[in-house]
């Protein structure tokens, strides 16, 4: 808690040189072939950005400069072995490429590349999942800090606004997977309907992958592989992060450990990238994969997911395997964390679990 509230006083002190450099950024001329690419905040290569600077790299690669942006000096290195131009957030080049480029893409939001440099840029978010939970404008829960921002009283509305300003920016283009989801989309980010285009995700291209060696080589995905390798089944854990950051495991894992060996298989799990939520036990079938792990790597190995509130479930569905709702805290998550566009009961393919047994 001291250094969450330590990190936003710096940011807020920070901030005036912030945005004087933001509002500099827009007298820059930018350049059409040039596009920056960014995910998570600038911390990992995963999810639909990836997916889709892989394309580009395909498609468009010495018609138009692609580059990565991250402050991550090992996802810096690890494109840069494959071939790829990738920067760091504040480095020189990286500098001159975000206040250059013509387009800045990112599945988060301009933070994702970097906030400060974007200031005239064409914005396209890709976004990051189906909107299964109410998300930004529409989160109806009080005490929770994105209902503040735009909700809240005006002090706390300023606060938070310049605390997170790009939260309240809004994108020029932002992809949707369906008119339902699209007109989700259009009212959580108070955009018009023309900037939201219905074309699916870039990462589920990936899922068709007809083998395993046409899917990404992501170093976190290695133990799944082995496993598989080994002949075991692989099954997967990926529970959502909670707003309200409290503990919602609730499992077994003796139990599960011995079911695992019965079945002779492995039983995977990953948290979400901003969950400090962690495995404690010590079983052999059991194996928690780094948080950075890009899951769609991950997903066409496994044999069934388990998963609660994440959009991870609609994906899934492409690869018609099980899937396990697993809602322990079902009632909690509603009233503490944000409420449910889609209900896990009315939306299942599988059996809803709300205990371990």
């Amino acid at each position: 808690m001291k250094s969450s509230l330590l990190h936003a006083l710096l940011a807020f002190l920070a901030r005036p040189v912030q945005f004087l450099l933001y509002l500099v950024s827009g007298w820059v001329p930018r350049r059409d072939d040039l596009w920056v690419f960014g995910s998570w905040g600038g911390e990992r290569f995963a999810d639909n950005s990836a997916a889709f600077y892989a394309f580009c790299q395909e498609r468009l690669a010495g018609r138009v400069q692609l580059v990565w942006i991250s402050h991550r000096p090992e996802v810096v290195a690890e494109l840069r072995a494959r071939g790829w131009e990738a920067h760091g957030w504040w480095s020189p080049r990286g500098m001159a490429r975000c206040l250059r480029a013509h387009l800045h893409l990112f599945d988060c939001f301009a933070k994702d590349t970097n906030f400060w440099l974007s200031r005239g840029a064409g914005k396209v978010n890709l976004w990051s999942g189906v909107p299964l939970k109410k998300f930004e404008r529409e989160i109806d829960n009080p005490s929770n800090r994105y209902h503040r921002l735009f909700h809240g009283s005006a002090p706390e509305r300023l606060l938070y606004s310049i605390l997170m300003p790009w939260h309240v920016e809004r994108p020029d283009l932002i992809i949707a997977t369906s008119r339902e989801t699209a007109d989700i989309t259009r009212r959580s980010f108070a955009v018009p309907d023309e900037a939201v285009v219905v074309t699916g995700f870039p990462r589920n291209d990936r899922l068709r992958a007809e083998a395993v060696g046409d899917l990404g080589p992501g170093a976190g995905a290695a133990p799944v592989r082995a496993a598989v390798a080994a002949g075991k089944r692989a099954f997967l854990y990926l529970p959502t992060f909670r707003d309200s950051a409290r503990p919602f495991l609730d499992v077994d894992w003796a139990r599960l450990d011995a079911c695992m060996a019965s079945l002779d298989a492995v039983f995977f799990l990953k948290f979400h990238p901003v969950d400090a939520t962690r495995y404690q036990g010590n079983h052999p079938n059991i194996v928690q994969l780094f948080q950075d792990t890009d899951v769609y790597d991950v997903l066409p190995l496994t044999s069934a997911l388990v998963s609660d509130f994440s959009s991870v479930i609609f994906d899934y569905l492409l690869l018609g395997r099980p899937i396990v709702a697993y809602t322990p805290d079902l009632d909690e998550f509603i009233s503490k964390s944000r409420s449910l566009n889609f209900h896990p009961e009315e939306i299942a393919v599988g059996p809803v679990c709300r205990t371990f047994d």
